[in-house]
């Protein structure tokens, strides 16, 4: 039986916050969504200033929800002193507490974060391409688009980097939260999968979840530029035609990968359980007979 304690407040702070950041970024989509078309009556110096203040409240909500994945981290640790050495969650806290299975979930997490950079069309490389967007601006330069688009998608904000190179940050409001959090979770699942395999303690019929929850996450920002990315990658598809099937298609891969993501570490950490049982089954007392 697993031993009872008091939930670590950093886990109970560290949840609240981390839903708070990603509401926050969903309730500021959903206003600005429903308010786009009203924009056009702004000049475009005032477009220029909502959208700034549009995405330094972003910033901060993003900023409230890493913070809060952080404080849960500290709180799953914390089941590393209190539970049973066999339990979910003392499993769990012991892959979060190695040094050296964290340093693997770091590095995976950077890694998927960059590629997700690309594939979600945060960052832009078009070199050879002669469009007007980049004739226009020849120096680094910014601009916003307020309008029009569906939820998540708007208002756009793009940084011309260096025009001259083809180089630019187009930054989505989804896309900005997915690029933290989709590697934030990326990172959990790599450190307890690591930690598994590690000690022998994981079998191979968990795996499929968390890869499937990775693969979805590359489409939870943009999925017609995953799509695009993926149709180049792998040539004869039609990037074209998979692109557009996919782009009505973005709130289900949300749908999918986060949740995904977030139980996969959970069904490795009761995988392990059951091995360690195996190797070392807990004795059932004798019962006397009269």
């Amino acid at each position: 039986m697993q031993s009872r304690f008091p939930a670590s407040p950093y886990l109970v702070l560290g949840t609240l916050l981390f839903a708070v950041g990603c509401i926050w970024v969903a309730l500021d989509s959903v206003a600005w969504y429903a308010g786009q078309t009203l924009y056009g009556i702004y000049d475009q110096q005032a477009i220029l200033g909502l959208v700034q203040r549009y995405y330094a409240a972003e910033g901060l909500a993003i900023c409230v929800a890493t913070a809060g994945a952080y404080l849960t981290y500290r709180g799953i640790k914390d089941w590393r002193v209190a539970d049973n050495p066999d339990s979910v969650r003392f499993l769990l806290a012991d892959a979060l507490s190695s040094r050296r299975d964290l340093r693997v979930g770091f590095a995976a997490a950077i890694a998927y974060a960059v590629v997700y950079l690309f594939v979600s069309g945060i960052i832009v490389f078009q070199p050879g391409a002669n469009s007007g967007a980049w004739i226009e601006f020849s120096s680094m330069s910014w601009n916003v688009a307020a309008c029009c688009g569906s939820v998540g998608t708007v208002p756009t904000l793009i940084f011309y980097l260096a025009p001259q190179a083809h180089l630019a940050l187009q930054i989505l409001p989804f896309d900005a939260l997915f690029a933290v959090v989709v590697p934030i979770l990326v990172g959990f699942n790599v450190t307890v999968a690591a930690h598994s395999v590690r000690n022998k303690l994981v079998r191979g019929n968990v795996g499929w979840v968390s890869t499937l929850g990775i693969l979805t996450g590359l489409f939870t920002g943009c999925p017609t530029c995953a799509g695009l990315f993926l149709a180049s990658a792998f040539g004869g598809l039609g990037a074209t035609s998979l692109a557009v099937a996919l782009a009505p298609y973005q709130m289900l891969f949300v749908a999918v990968s986060i949740p995904l993501l977030a139980v996969s570490p959970f069904l490795i950490a009761v995988n392990a359980r059951r091995a360690v049982r195996a190797v070392c089954p807990i004795p059932v007392p004798a019962i006397s007979r009269v």
